[in-house]
This record gives C-alpha cells, sequence and structure tokens, in this order.
C-alpha cells in the first residue's frame, strides 16, 4: 500500500516517510475523561477508599495515550496498555482487511496481529509512512478481496449446513434401526412362548 513520491521540475528527490501514529480512541477524548474526574471529584474527596474512585478516569486516561499503531520505514509497533509488540516489515506476509475491526497484519507463521486504529480507509497512509513497503491496494483489488471474504464465509456456512444434515441423518438412521430392534424383540418372545403350548396340545 504505497503511494508515489512527487517530484519537482524532474528531480528525483523523494519526499522521506513520516512515521504515521494510529490510535483506538483520538486524544480530544482525554476532554471527556476530565469531565469524569471532575464530576466524581465530590465522591472521591469524601476520603477514605472514595479517593480510589480516580483511579477510574485515570485508567481511561492511560489506555486512551497509551494504546496506538505507529507505522515507520521499519516496523509497525503495536502498543496496548500493558504492552507492545514489534513487527518488521521482513516478517509481514499480508496485510488481512476485516469489515468490521482494524486491520490485522499476517505474519509468515500466518499467526494475526490487530494493528491498533488502523482501518481500511487508513491504509493509504501506512502505505505512506512504510516508505514503499507495502503498495496501496486499487479499489478493485479492494472489491476482490472483499468478495473472496465473503465466499469464505459462505462456503464455510455451506460446509456447516452439511454437517447438521449428516448428523440429524445420522440420528434418524440410529433411531430407526432401535424402533426395528425394539419391534423384532416381542415378535420373537410370542414365538417362544407359543412353542411349549403347541407341544401339550399335541401331548
Amino acid at each position: 500500500m504505497s503511494t508515489e513520491q512527487g517530484t519537482t521540475a524532474g528531480t528525483a528527490d523523494e519526499v522521506p516517510a513520516r512515521p504515521a501514529t494510529f490510535r483506538a480512541v483520538p486524544m480530544p477524548a482525554l476532554i471527556a475523561v476530565g469531565f469524569v474526574a471532575i464530576c466524581i471529584s465530590p465522591i472521591a474527596f469524601l476520603g477514605g477508599p472514595w479517593f480510589l474512585a480516580f483511579l477510574l478516569p485515570l485508567g481511561l486516561g492511560w489506555w486512551v495515550v497509551r494504546t496506538r499503531t505507529t507505522v515507520d520505514t521499519e516496523a509497525l509497533r503495536v502498543r496496548s496498555a500493558w504492552g507492545s509488540q514489534r513487527l518488521a516489515w521482513d516478517d509481514l506476509a499480508i496485510l488481512r482487511v476485516v469489515e468490521r475491526g482494524w486491520v490485522r497484519a499476517v505474519r509468515g507463521d500466518e499467526s494475526e496481529l490487530a494493528l491498533v486504529g488502523v482501518r481500511t480507509r487508513d491504509l493509504g497512509r501506512v502505505a505512506q509512512a512504510s516508505g514503499g513497503r507495502i503498495t496501496m491496494p486499487t479499489p478493485e483489488e479492494v472489491e476482490d478481496a472483499a468478495a473472496h471474504q465473503r465466499e469464505l464465509e459462505a462456503t464455510r456456512m455451506r460446509i456447516a449446513r452439511l454437517r447438521e444434515a449428516d448428523q440429524r441423518s445420522d440420528q434418524q438412521t440410529e433411531q430407526t434401526e432401535q424402533a426395528d430392534q425394539q419391534t423384532e424383540q416381542p415378535t420373537d418372545r410370542d414365538a417362544a412362548d407359543a412353542t411349549p403350548s403347541e407341544g401339550s396340545e399335541r401331548a
């Protein structure tokens, strides 16, 4: 997902790629966190354990500031509230786009890393920040990928329905066999009971 670098007057100088940062929640959300802190202040200043109520806005503020994805020419860096992960471009296989949720980076071993704050509309910025490591897909490629994903989901649903039908068929077969066995058992007993009586009559 890369964009072409512009040139001026036929020069070959390229604009250096700048790191891009993507956040799960925009930084202006800290205003709302501050508002929450103000609202709980009367309760928190009652003293004692009530002062721990300030942990709520502090935790929210920490999460807003901490969680983000940073993209540069060297790697993808994903920071969560309590840790961080680094994925070098050489270890990246593909970027998987999902209809709802964040873009996922797929490693060579097929493990995935959710890129916090990166959505489909941000792929252009990711490509530009990568410095040419990836190329921006065309709209046709994006549509083909979405169609392929829908086909996979439909195939999974068809397979699940076939399995359910097979299970129902097996259950019906077992019930039929059990019913046949139950009907055959009384007949055998009747024949066994009838044999002595016939012998006694002949006697």
